[in-house]
């Protein structure tokens, strides 16, 4: 029997043509094959998976980037359950790193909302900065815009990698002054040009205390080691997030078994 469940979008209210909340439903069977494996795994989700799993109809690609992976967060644990197998703990309590293979609850992974009357064009003043002297817009950024900055050849270094935070800042910058429409080429160049280094420590730091909403990497879990309920699980969304071994599936079974509620997908207190 198909599962269904509402989910509300963290970024509600700030979409013209995406609704505040979507159904979403469990994952067919056949899904799996597609993104296990997958060269590309977001392209899967959002090109494959999601027209299939979310009733409404919209350009999945438009989603902001927190609420791609908070769509992600919600139907894995729909479709397969709250728990996670990870072969990693760390505590900074006893200071360890426990290896082996330790079973998580993924309700855990927290997620930072956005703050109630959020506008999505975020201000640098200028006044931030110490020799630089225009304030600076951004938004927080759509799923596609960050794929798409993350293969940007423009920002090759010179081993060939992508430099991701200025990839990512350049794709959120929306002005600089009165300059607005800038491409994220032109950003790069002025921000190579124009930025003392210690005013473009300034603007990474600014970027990401001014944007840092959605699903947290890591959760909460007791250590192995000394018991503490300190320590943390990372739990990335890629596809090994959506690869429950038997016992996860195991233990979701005993718990759906004795449960009395209908709200399978954990628990979303965060985020309505």
């Amino acid at each position: 029997m198909a599962i269904s469940e509402k989910v509300e979008l963290l970024g509600k209210g700030l979409y013209s043509d995406i609704p505040d909340t979507i159904t979403l439903k469990d994952l067919p069977t056949a899904s799996e094959l597609d993104y296990i494996g997958s060269e590309d795994f977001e392209a899967t989700m959002l090109d494959k998976i999601f027209p299939q799993i979310i009733e409404e109809k919209f350009d999945y690609h438009k989603l902001l980037e927190i609420d791609y992976q908070w769509i992600c967060r919600c139907s894995r644990i729909l479709s397969y359950g709250p728990y996670y197998t990870t072969n990693r703990i760390f505590c900074d309590d006893c200071n360890t790193t426990s290896n082996g293979e330790y079973r998580v609850n993924l309700t855990t992974l927290s997620c930072k909302t956005l703050p109630e009357g959020f506008v999505n064009d975020i201000v640098i003043s200028k006044d931030e900065f110490i020799d630089f002297d225009k304030d600076i817009h951004l938004k927080l950024p759509t799923i596609q815009q960050m794929r798409t900055a993350y293969i940007d050849k423009a920002f090759q270094n010179a081993n060939g990698r992508v430099n991701r935070a200025m990839a990512r800042m350049c794709y959120m910058i929306t002005s600089v002054g009165q300059n607005k429409n800038l491409t994220p080429i032109e950003l790069k160049l002025l921000i190579t040009r124009d930025f003392s280094s210690a005013d473009y420590i300034i603007l990474k730091n600014k970027v990401n205390e001014l944007t840092d909403y959605g699903l947290r990497a890591g959760g909460s879990v007791v250590c192995p080691n000394c018991g503490s309920h300190n320590a943390v699980y990372i739990a990335l969304v890629d596809d090994r997030f959506f690869r429950p071994t038997m016992g996860d599936l195991q233990q979701w079974r005993d718990d759906r078994s004795s449960r009395t509620d209908k709200n399978l997908s954990g628990d979303k207190t965060a985020a309505v």
